[in-house]
């Protein structure tokens, strides 16, 4: 394949490169005899007795600089940087000589010093976690790296003396010292800090992606329903994404449906990402360690959601002492403790949380709902370069609506373990490998009881319709970092992946089946994917980036056999320390459809891998970003995109979207679709007061010539405004209230043009299928937290608040219930949430 021989020769040139760079001529060492003279005296002088002949030009030299050597062993580029620094010239190695010519730009300081490798984690004291995306600025200059997800940075820098200044939000920034005479290895260590709120200065550093990185350590700011601090929920908060209360809350981003939008923990893909129809995310505030969401732009090693990828990495475990926390409120109880089971060599931690009953959420749903999960890792270091890493996570959810003439049963719960093995190979290198499974089952029932009797909808008495699915997703992968210099970085990988999709046939009963063993399996759905990618970034001087990189991946699905060359691009340029703007190409594609109804109700949705007529869908999206940020009090980021989407896979306008068989494939149809939009987003602290606000402008449209008569027309989330305000204000130490507002316009409503409730019998209506607009979403949550103040180990907060305060009935779904013998379809719109206080204590420690 040719990529793939493509990242094995380019591979081969970085270790010919480094190979060369260890016999260089400038990296001679010599004695050097404390002298004074004019830059062509000294230079002759140095060839009679350093070792290695210098030819010159007098005319290429300013020849009137003075310079004064002192005496002691250094090397012949430490000595020629100083006695050329400013000069226009070049400086070549040729013929075992060193050969100094003509320059049109002056020689950058220290360009011809012997260079070594400063690396290693940046880490969190008292525990030794590594702290991802920390910032290293070089003093005076103020040139600025950051670490890696994982914690791993490296520099390349001239022999000499330097100072660092490390920061990191959450943690109090920090000056070291050092002096660089070799590769060296250098774990920084940073001290926590309780109440973050100097922002961290990224300095005259050019973004290297356009990810949004969600802050868990802003406490306080946004909280869940129950009452928790959700950085992952946070994500709702940010332009271009919103909940979709007709997909269980799920995250809808630029218009896509939920099946676009990734979640990865700890780089294994979950396929039921959150709790309590979306309200609550799958994991605890405490086991994150960072989050991070991609839909401007999505880098090489990305693939698998059209519209958004969200890497969530949990935290690793304290290495030198025990700590942990319990939480409890009205209607969950959680806990999460980590510690060493071998000083600095092997932690652990785990988490878990636990719904208190159905009962507790009479006054908060209109549905009983239960949830819980529990999360586990281990890590072990076995020397500085090598680290082993085992996760697991489980997680259930069960909610249930009755009402007079039906009830809905929803069942689902994902399953997850990753082995990661972390490793620094030589001085430049870092390399991650992981195997992931992944798994998931999802089960829903509806029955329904006609309002009188007759035949109504093809129903004449009680009768259930249950759907069951499953998959398992077992996957392969290693991504490899390599640091040329400070300037230019490469990153390359593969990954390898089987999935099977197992659906069921829909059973058709008298009463509501949850067990498995109940249904029989449909024809399993196989597939394999290989994914090869290469990515390189360069920055030109201190303001200009440039990433380009080629994904590609070879699909297979029984017979069917896809070939896909992706590439992707951004560019970030600084126009002054304030401000910058940013450019990105994305062409990505996608190998699971999940077929989402254009109808209402919760959770009609199922997972189709890509065949021969449903092709795997992709996006070609352009993304232009302008980003204001004075480091002090305010921040300000504006987007606009364009997406264009091809192979879309959508349910017909006649099929059953409850019935499940065989043959239900034969019932979706493929087509095209655009979203299109602006984006802005203004973050305001102003001494004790935060604000966040957000808003999006935007279009989404879908076509296929099966539907409306191949006229293009709004798809479901085309959601033309979404606001979002946030205040948060601090009145005393400890003490943060926040008030959340939200709002968007409402979604397009598809009635289907026949509705049966016996999937053998067709009952037409007298309407079509033009869509038209719902009513608006609108919501209001108070919430405050307060630090008690305490002595000693033990730290005690608590938090309250209010979900949906406006206690709006705009917070619904809709369905459709055929009540009479004229087969009318009256919509209903169904209260998910009602007015909920809550209240929160949590014990640290």
């Amino acid at each position: 394949m040719p990529i793939f021989r493509l990242i094995l020769a380019l591979a081969g040139c970085f270790i010919l490169s480094e190979s060369a760079a260890q016999g260089s001529l400038l990296k001679t060492k010599f004695y050097c005899r404390a002298t004074s003279g004019k830059t062509a005296a000294i230079l002759r002088e140095l060839s009679g007795y350093c070792g290695v002949p210098i030819e010159f030009s007098p005319s290429s030299l300013d020849t009137t600089k003075r310079h004064t050597l002192t005496a002691g062993r250094t090397s012949l580029g430490a000595v020629l940087d100083k006695v050329l620094a400013g000069q226009y010239v070049t400086v070549t190695e040729r013929n075992n000589k060193i050969i100094i010519g003509k320059g049109s730009t002056p020689l950058p300081d220290g360009y011809l010093q012997e260079k070594y490798m400063l690396y290693g984690y940046i880490q969190q004291e008292s525990g030794l976690e590594p702290l991802p995306f920390a910032s290293i600025t070089l003093l005076p200059n103020n040139r600025t790296i950051q670490s890696n997800v994982h914690g791993f940075y490296s520099l390349n820098l001239p022999a000499g003396k330097y100072v660092l200044l490390i920061s990191f939000s959450g943690a109090s920034s920090k000056t070291v010292a050092i002096d660089l005479q070799e590769n060296t290895v250098m774990n920084l260590v940073l001290s926590p800090v309780l109440l973050p709120e100097v922002q961290v200065d990224a300095g005259n550093l050019p973004r290297r992606d356009a990810g949004v990185k969600l802050d868990r350590y802003k406490g306080g700011m946004y909280s869940n329903m129950l009452g928790e601090t959700d950085p992952v929920r946070s994500m709702y908060l940010l332009p271009g994404n919103t909940e979709s209360q007709e997909s269980g809350g799920k995250l809808l981003v630029r218009g896509g449906d939920p099946g676009q939008s990734m979640f990865l923990l700890d780089g294994n893909p979950v396929f039921n990402p959150a709790h309590l129809l979306g309200e609550v995310s799958i994991l605890g505030n405490t086991s994150i360690k960072s989050v991070l969401q991609y839909k401007n732009d999505f880098p090489s090693r990305f693939s698998g959601g059209l519209s958004s990828i969200t890497a969530i990495n949990t935290k690793e475990g304290n290495m030198e002492q025990w700590s942990g926390e319990a939480e409890a409120g009205f209607s969950s109880l959680a806990f999460a403790i980590e510690g060493p089971l071998k000083p600095q060599r092997t932690a652990m931690m785990v988490s878990a949380r636990q719904s208190l009953g159905e009962s507790v959420y009479h006054d908060i749903f209109t549905y009983d709902a239960n949830f819980g999960d529990i999360h586990l890792k281990l890590t072990h270091l076995f020397n500085k370069h090598n680290k082993l890493m085992v996760s697991s996570y489980i997680g259930n959810d069960r909610l249930e609506l009755t009402q007079d003439n039906s009830q809905y049963l929803h069942r689902w719960n994902n399953t997850l373990t990753t082995v990661n093995w972390n490793s620094i190979i030589g001085k430049r290198v870092f390399a991650t490998t992981a195997i992931n499974y992944s798994s998931y089952n999802n089960y829903m029932g509806i029955m329904y009881t006609p309002p009188f009797e007759g035949v109504i909808g093809g129903l004449s008495e009680s009768a259930s319709l249950n759907n069951y699915s499953s998959g398992r997703r077992y996957e392969g992968k290693t991504d490899i970092e390599i640091t040329t210099n400070n300037h230019w970085q490469h990153f390359f990988g593969g990954r390898f992946e089987h999935t099977t999709i197992q659906p069921y046939r829909t059973l058709l009963n008298d009463d509501l089946k949850e067990d498995a063993d109940d249904f029989s399996s449909r024809t399993a759905l196989p597939f394999t994917d290989l994914m090869l990618y290469y990515e390189t970034a360069i920055s030109i001087g201190n303001r200009l980036l440039l990433r380009a990189g080629m994904h590609f991946n070879e699909y297979r699905h029984n017979d069917f056999h896809f070939q896909s060359y992706q590439p992707r691009f951004f560019a970030s340029y600084m126009i002054d320390e304030r401000q910058s703007l940013s450019l990105a190409y994305t062409h990505i594609s996608q190998l699971l459809h999940m077929i989402t109804s254009p109808y209402t109700g919760i959770d009609r949705e199922l997972w189709i891998p890509a065949n021969e007529r449903l092709k795997p869908a992709e996006n070609r999206m352009v993304n232009i970003g302008y980003e204001y940020k004075d480091h002090k009090s305010i921040h300000i980021t504006a987007d606009v995109y364009y997406k264009n989407l091809s192979n879309l896979a959508m349910f017909a306008g006649k099929t059953n979207i409850l019935y499940s068989n065989d043959s239900i494939e034969k019932s979706i149809v493929t087509g095209t679709g655009w979203s299109y939009g602006a984006e802005a987003a203004i973050e305001k602290r102003y001494n004790k007061w935060k604000m966040l606000l957000s808003y999006t402008l935007s279009w989404s449209w879908r076509k296929s010539d099966s539907l409306n008569n191949g006229i293009k027309q709004p798809y479901r989330y085309d959601r033309r405004h979404n606001v979002n305000v946030l205040l948060g204000y601090q009145p005393l130490k400890g003490l943060e209230v926040s008030l959340l507002w939200h709002f968007h316009t409402g979604d397009f409503i598809t009635l289907p043009a026949l509705i049966s409730f016996k999937p053998e019998e067709t009952f037409n209506t007298n309407m079509g299928n033009v869509p038209f607009r719902g009513t608006i979403y609108n919501r209001m949550n108070l919430n405050a937290s307060y630090r008690i103040p305490t002595k000693g180990r033990f730290k005690h907060s608590v938090a309250s608040g209010v979900h949906a305060i406006m206690q709006s009935h705009e917070q619904y779904i809709t369905t459709i219930t055929t009540t009479s013998r004229n087969y009318t379809m009256p919509l209903y719109q169904e209260q998910l949430f009602r007015f909920n206080p809550y209240f929160t204590y949590k014990l640290s420690f």
